[in-house]
């Protein structure tokens, strides 16, 4: 006798699996599962239900449709046209208290039909997936969101969609300000912003200077610029640095302080929790550059360092408007974005305000062999530290949108008509926010932010 397996379902009439007749006979049942008989290919099968065993067993009645009566344990078929009503125990049904619940498993086993001998196939193919990865502590990305914040998961969270591997990290350098060349006296004078007002001529504080001298002759567009904003205001970031840097920028942790009240007649005292804003002040930290053997990055330091002790010795001054506003113009802020494996989505962004390299480690150059490259780490001081306000972001696309719009190419991390990596360089980066892609609609706010990219070179 054949073995095909099918699942009687309320209401569904049940058909021979080999020739599909309904003209079927019920053999014998043993534990909820019936042998049946086809009258019209002869064919033994055997069929069960979803749980409820509502099987008419006796001569004449046949299990073609089975529904269950008015009341929940007791079934009726109609067959024969004949109401015959039949006790069964309800497994989905607990004694007393809560409902049981197995994770679903179980239903979704006895609502799925397989069948052996090439029958009928009755399934809810997702609920019994679904079922099956629960039963292996899994959960779809939609579910593990609708339950983090209200319903525990007792053997542990295995969140494979928001579970972050390495990712990457931009640093943004801006410029300083320093007085390098003069301004314009009409500028000056009148505390205007320093913008097209810059002359070629040194500085008087630098014109006697030898190094300065040079450097005006060789590097005037090059290092000289990204020492002095004022020069190239339309492009307000550090490439240089941004370019040979290779550590990461270490952020300062939140301590909080403790307020402890005076002890009462016991010697009993009491701590309140007080605030961590004193831990974003004054924050100090290295980061390592690699140099040329052109000595680009150390040309860009030594010179800070030149401007800063003449600088001491008063003999040059910040630009008027710097010091009407009140804005100290050798320093600069550096940005930090941590970027998804996307290379786009943003995990993390902070902003370092107020930074100023302390020094300048010309002892590298005690040894001439260098195995790994000229490398030198300098030490900076900053201000303060903040990250994750939205108001980082503004302060960033503030300054990149000039020159962003400027660039007539998009670039992206990957090339859908090269079908690679898009490895051009970029001019500029902006930040937007993104409510569309995959990325956007996993997350519990919406919404993600996005670095994009654009430069002026064509494919």
């Amino acid at each position: 006798m054949g073995v095909d397996i099918q699942y009687v379902r309320d209401n569904i009439p049940v058909g021979c699996t080999r020739c599909g007749s309904t003209n079927t006979s019920v053999v014998s049942t043993t534990n909820g599962i019936a042998s049946v008989i086809c009258k019209s290919c002869g064919y033994n099968f055997t069929i069960r239900d979803k749980g409820y065993a509502p099987y008419a067993v006796g001569p004449g009645i046949s299990p073609q449709i089975v529904e269950p009566s008015s009341t929940p344990n007791q079934y009726t078929t109609n067959s024969t046209g004949n109401s015959v009503r039949y006790e069964s125990i309800d497994i989905h049904q607990p004694p007393s208290g809560a409902e049981q619940d197995d994770g679903g498993m179980s239903e979704a086993i006895l609502n799925s039909a397989e069948s052996i001998g090439g029958g009928t196939t009755v399934a809810d193919v997702g609920s019994t997936l679904r079922s099956a990865y629960h039963s292996a502590n899994i959960y779809s990305d939609l579910e593990i969101r609708d339950r983090l914040y209200s319903e525990t998961f007792r053997f542990g969270l295995r969140d494979t969609y928001g579970a972050q591997g390495s990712g990457k990290e931009f640093l943004f350098f801006t410029k300083p300000d320093l007085h390098i060349f003069q301004i314009n006296s009409t500028y000056d004078n009148s505390g205007a912003i320093p913008l097209g007002g810059i002359t070629s001529v040194l500085n008087p504080g630098l014109a006697s200077i030898p190094f300065w001298t040079d450097l005006a002759a060789t590097r005037k567009n090059t290092t000289l610029a990204s020492l002095q904003l004022s020069r190239d205001v339309s492009d307000p970031f550090n490439h240089l640095l941004q370019n040979m840097v290779k550590s990461t920028l270490d952020v300062p942790g939140l301590s909080s302080d403790a307020i402890e009240t005076p002890t009462n007649m016991y010697g009993v005292g009491y701590s309140y929790r007080g605030s961590s804003e004193g831990a974003d002040d004054n924050p100090t930290f290295s980061l390592e550059f690699r140099d040329t053997k052109y000595l680009d990055v150390y040309t860009y330091f030594k010179a800070y360092e030149e401007y800063e002790t003449i600088k001491h010795h008063g003999l040059v001054r910040p630009p008027m408007y710097y010091i009407i506003n009140k804005i100290i113009h050798d320093q600069f802020s550096i940005y930090k974005f941590i970027l998804a494996d996307d290379m786009e989505t943003i995990i993390y962004y902070g902003k370092m305000y107020g930074v100023m390299p302390m020094s300048l480690p010309r002892d590298v150059f005690s040894n001439p062999t260098f195995d790994d490259g000229i490398n030198y780490t300098i030490e900076f001081k900053a201000a303060f530290y903040e990250d994750m306000k939205p108001d980082i972001l503004a302060d960033f696309n503030t300054l990149s949108q000039d020159i962003y719009n400027a660039q007539r190419y998009q670039i992206n991390p990957y090339n859908a008509i090269l079908d690679k990596s898009d490895m051009r360089t970029a001019v500029a980066a902006a930040v937007i926010k993104d409510t569309k892609s995959a990325a956007a609609k996993r997350s519990p706010l919406g919404y993600v932010y996005k670095l994009k990219w654009r430069g002026g070179r064509q494919l």
